[in-house]
């Protein structure tokens, strides 16, 4: 229980006359008030917080977090409290983050279009494997122990992260690695962590049927390192286009920069020396120390996201030497450039490359280790950015010698268009509608030395077809077309 002028400024409690009361707790899902809980207001696509109030007071809540232009919209309300507010998200994630009990050693966050969760993975297992409790939030779930625990969405709502790290620290885990998502940095989810690592993989179009330019998907990305840290750690990636702007940021609010690269000027520097039996060997340099080591991870923007997350682990503190040892342990996580099955001397690959620059790099990553044919299996998300599937078209045209397309998630867009679209720009390509069928006569033309990739979906357990969820997962559908 926390009383209610510990929650909010002096400055809102004179100008709006509210009075203190005891608070337990805030959400904004009606269906989780309880009593003497924060109804937080807010107005969604398809759901609209102004049409629950009644029910939220009738569960017991005792205020209303509200959008400052909507009060006009409720009717009077007597015996409650109303916090008016112009950033009603942010002020939600900031009052949620009063409510919590945790003290991790480094609480880390990772954004980027690409590569958030490859980086989360490998500190988590990283940490792991020194014997640490550590656990990672982000698209593959609430990842601690053995399995994970889903999530909705890739960075939760604020109630849900606060709740969760609560939940973590309760089982003692020491460290945490949070994926920071464009929509929840810019819908203020991760406001009032207190983030001590924070570190940006990549940046490349995608989202824009929410950001609607990719000016406002930068600025999304940079508010990670302007508002949201204000202490400790940037690691910035040299391979972002407009990775200045992100150092710029960063120092202006006092947090010391690192820089990970191939160039000289970069604080880790790496190169990537040969490619032998699928092991890479990469030569790392931090601080005028050079080592080497190696992994069986494909693809130089997969080593760009092991250096990032070693340099991640320095900076929680622990020695290099121990963590470049544990680094031949280390596997793709799931969907990310996963090696499935062999047929006939043929690698079957999944990957959940949904942008253009994540599907280039993944075809050029998997072409040094094809003699013959690389065949490819794709399609687009329907209600989404539009225009990223004449861009995949041509890379895929460009890259790969064999293309199917088929649907991906086309939600309630009519599928025949969203294929049409991206057939459009990939002329050598062959349409099979039914994901299964696709991938079955992909696998079925495989010869030796050739090589499947089948895009999009990655780990993902469900397609989204007008409005339901069905099963539906790649992995398991190559082993079952290759057992059959």
């Amino acid at each position: 229980m926390v009383k209610l002028y510990n929650l909010i400024s002096d400055q809102i409690i004179k100008k709006y006359n509210i009075n203190d009361i005891s608070i337990n707790g805030i959400t904004c899902d009606s269906r989780k008030i309880k009593k003497g809980y924060i109804f937080a207001v807010f107005r969604g696509v398809n759901r609209n917080g102004l049409n629950y109030i009644n029910e939220a007071i009738r569960k017991g809540a005792v205020a209303l977090l509200i959008d400052k232009k909507d009060i006009q919209n409720i009717n009077c309300i007597s015996k409650i409290e109303i916090i008016p507010s112009s950033l009603p998200r942010k002020k939600y994630a900031l009052i949620c983050n009063k409510f919590n009990n945790y003290q991790f050693n480094n609480i880390i966050g990772v954004t980027g279009t690409n590569g958030k969760t490859s980086v989360a993975w490998f500190v988590n297992k990283l940490t792991k494997l020194l014997g640490i409790k550590s656990a990672s939030i982000g698209t593959l779930g609430i990842d601690y122990n053995i399995g994970s625990k889903k999530n909705s969405l890739t960075t939760p709502e604020s109630e849900e992260i606060v709740s969760a790290l609560n939940e973590l620290y309760v089982k003692k885990v020491k460290h945490i690695i949070i994926e920071a998502s464009s929509h929840g940095l810019a819908q203020y989810r991760l406001d009032g962590v207190n983030f001590n690592i924070i570190a940006i993989t990549s940046l490349s179009r995608d989202h824009l049927d929410y950001h609607k330019t990719f000016k406002a998907y930068k600025v999304a990305k940079l508010r990670l390192f302007s508002e949201v840290s204000n202490q400790g750690i940037a690691i910035i990636n040299k391979c972002v286009p407009d990775y200045k702007d992100f150092i710029e940021v960063a120092k202006s609010n006092n947090l010391k920069v690192i820089t990970i690269g191939s160039s000289v000027s970069a604080n880790w520097k790496y190169k990537i020396n040969n490619i032998n039996n699928g092991i890479q060997e990469i030569e790392v340099i931090f601080n005028k120390v050079k080592t080497k080591v190696y992994s069986n991870l494909i693809g130089s923007f997969q080593i760009n996201n092991l250096i990032t997350a070693i340099s991640i682990m320095v900076e929680m503190g622990f020695r290099r030497e121990k963590i470049e040892k544990l680094i031949s342990k280390l596997k793709a996580p799931p969907g990310r450039l996963e090696l499935i099955q062999r047929k006939k001397g043929a690698n079957i690959y999944i990957d959940y490359a949904h942008t253009p620059d994540a599907l280039e790099n993944v075809l050029v990553a998997i072409r040094p280790y094809i003699k013959n044919k690389l065949y490819l299996v794709f399609g687009c998300g329907g209600d989404r950015d539009k225009g990223k599937r004449k861009l995949m078209g041509k890379i895929a045209y460009n890259y790969a010698d064999e293309i199917i397309i088929t649907d991906d998630n086309p939600r309630y867009e009519d599928s025949s268009i969203i294929r049409k679209q991206i057939m459009d720009f990939c002329p050598n390509s062959t349409e099979i509608s039914d994901r299964t069928k696709a991938i079955s006569k992909a696998i079925n033309s495989l010869k030796k030395g050739d090589a499947l990739l089948i895009a999009g979906k990655g780990h993902e357990m469900v397609q989204e077809i007008n409005g339901k969820f069905l099963k539906y997962n790649d992995a398991d559908v190559i082993k079952k077309i290759i057992r059959s």
